[in-house]
């Protein structure tokens, strides 16, 4: 039998099963998701109430209040909770790290968001900075800026932490508008690159292109997975062309805000004759931002028809973005190199230790085949690439 431990930290409670096996936890779940405000934790645990005092300290307080011995200065009003004695309020940091064969790692860091509590039971909801950005909106113009430097910007107005966020191009005028949230536009700054938009076990916001030539795990039929599903599906669509709206490319930068009367010279295109999607986006000022857009579009689409979903014995160090090889399933469709786009760890004490993963076919949006679909044509079975 797999010996798994836990240690958990919330605020200044903290438990580590491998020190003291007979806990408060009952069980935990953990998700995340690219391209989603998804992220966060719940927490089940027995929260045992504090010692009440006894009448003759009752009364002891009470004389002393009376007379102004007390504490007279201004109570903390805010919502808590108390185990072991220790103070659990909303926005505490919470960190989850799991250990298993595979090895240890930190798999959620998030904030107290919500505590729902019972008799017999308190429930301890956390989520990840993608809540900061999906509940902020701002009024902002950036100009001559690189998308690096506008997520970055952008994150920082909504108090969220930064990890990896790619440079990409520089836009020539991009305007964020409260309409729409942080979130939405960053997501959709990053479609126009081929970008992915996650946060990590640390709670990190990443901004990056999938660029990953080898497989980061390895999971073999009958050894480390319990089940496992692909669906391969006839992409929509075949031919992707996107347009811009002005002539920067040809006459420089300072013609960014200059309209053309035929946009045909300055489009992109990806793919061939067959089902056909346009697309306009006022952020594309120049030809090479349409070219990346349209093939970034395109292969997004193909990496959409192979889905997939993946259960493990619990792994801690599978992580978003993650590039993962199937080996030994009997049918070949199911074995190739795929990439993590969904990721759940569940933890209870009668059903063991899971995760859940949901995959896509192909890597690397920005590149037609890119580099991970280069490798899983090779691989034999690789599906969907």
């Amino acid at each position: 039998m797999i010996k798994v431990d836990y240690k958990l930290s919330i605020a200044g409670w903290s438990v580590d099963s491998s020190q003291d096996a007979k806990t408060e936890l009952i069980e935990l779940e953990t998700c995340t998701a690219m391209d989603s405000p998804v992220g966060g934790c719940r927490i089940a645990l027995y929260a045992s109430p504090a010692p009440q005092p006894s009448l003759l300290e009752q009364a002891a307080g009470a004389a002393a209040s009376a007379l102004g011995l007390g504490d007279s200065g201004a109570s903390d009003s805010a919502f808590s909770i108390q185990v072991r004695g220790q103070k659990v309020k909303i926005g505490d940091k919470i960190t989850i790290e799991m250990t298993a064969a595979s090895g240890s790692s930190v798999v959620s860091t998030t904030e107290v968001q919500s505590v729902r509590s019972s008799f017999g039971l308190t429930e301890i909801t956390g989520v990840s900075g993608a809540q900061k950005l999906a509940s902020t909106r701002v009024n902002q113009v950036y100009s001559a800026q690189t998308l690096g430097q506008i997520v970055n910007d952008l994150a920082g107005q909504a108090g969220a932490d930064t990890g990896t966020i790619d440079d990409g191009s520089t836009y020539p005028y991009f305007v964020v508008h409260e309409s729409r949230s942080v979130l939405t536009h960053i997501l959709e700054l990053a479609s126009v690159e081929g970008m992915d938009v996650y946060f990590d076990a640390s709670n990190q916001l990443n901004v990056t292109a999938f660029h990953k030539s080898s497989a980061d795990h390895t999971f073999n039929f009958g050894i480390d997975i319990l089940d496992l599903e692909v669906s391969k599906m006839d992409p929509p669509v075949e031919h992707v062309v996107s347009y811009g709206e002005s002539p920067a490319s040809n006459q420089g930068s300072d013609t960014w805000h200059w309209l053309v009367k035929d946009l045909s010279a300055y489009r992109g295109e990806a793919g061939s004759k067959g089902r056909l999607l346009t697309f306009g986006d006022r952020a594309l000022r120049t030809k090479g931002a349409a070219d990346l857009f349209a093939t970034s579009k395109l292969s997004a689409v193909k990496d959409q028809s192979s889905l997939g979903r993946l259960k493990l014995m619990g792994d801690p160090t599978v992580n978003l973005g993650d590039a993962f090889e199937v080996k030994s399933a009997k049918q070949p469709q199911l074995n190739g190199l795929f990439k993590v786009t969904s990721l759940r760890h569940v933890f209870g004490k009668s059903r063991g230790y899971l995760t859940l993963v949901d995959f896509s076919g192909q890597g690397a949006a920005q590149q037609g085949g890119g580099q991970l679909g280069q490798l899983a044509g090779a691989a034999a079975g690789a599906l969907g690439l």
